[in-house]
């Protein structure tokens, strides 16, 4: 099997061992105010077991809209992310970071100049969670990374609720 089928079969395959949630956030940043709608899959079971914890991924789909005085605009991202989360029962810390591909409505928010409807996006959080629910503070970036100029991009820093079914 060569590599492209490789990565084919485990992007189609494995959200059928995979555990599906529910994200909705919010925050802002750069002036702007965000809110987050997302459907994720984590690893069903642990990548790699560590002393005090483990290591897991998955891929994150996410719309989010932004806004800046009277206007607007919407990305749509999918993002691979690495988590790794405290091994121990009950309220368990974790933390993660991702980086992805991103689609904007528009390249231009306020007086903020973004180039490209093709951008990145970049996030990493602290959490925790408990019985299927988790809460994290979260800072994310996207830019079109140097593609175009000029790149102004956006950072915010938000609160994220997932749930896993």
């Amino acid at each position: 099997m060569n590599k492209g089928s490789l990565l084919l079969f485990v992007l189609f395959a494995s959200p059928a061992w995979a555990d599906w949630g529910l994200a909705l956030g919010g925050g802002g940043g750069d002036g702007t105010e965000r809110y987050q709608l997302g459907v994720e899959w984590n690893q069903g079971t642990p990548w790699i077991h560590l002393r005090q914890g483990q290591l897991g991924y998955g891929l994150w789909f996410d719309s989010s809209y932004w806004q800046l005085d009277d206007d607007d605009l919407a990305t749509f991202t999918v993002a691979p992310v690495l988590k790794y989360s405290h091994a121990r029962q009950g309220l368990r810390p974790f933390a993660f970071v991702g980086v992805g591909p991103a689609w904007i409505s528009q390249t231009r928010l306020g007086n903020r100049e973004l180039s490209t409807q093709f951008q990145f996006s970049s996030r990493a959080g602290l959490g925790v969670a408990l019985n299927g629910h988790s809460l994290a503070l979260e800072g994310g970036h996207l830019s079109n990374s140097g593609i175009k100029e000029p790149n102004d991009g956006l950072s915010s820093w938000g609160v994220n609720y997932r749930y896993n079914f």
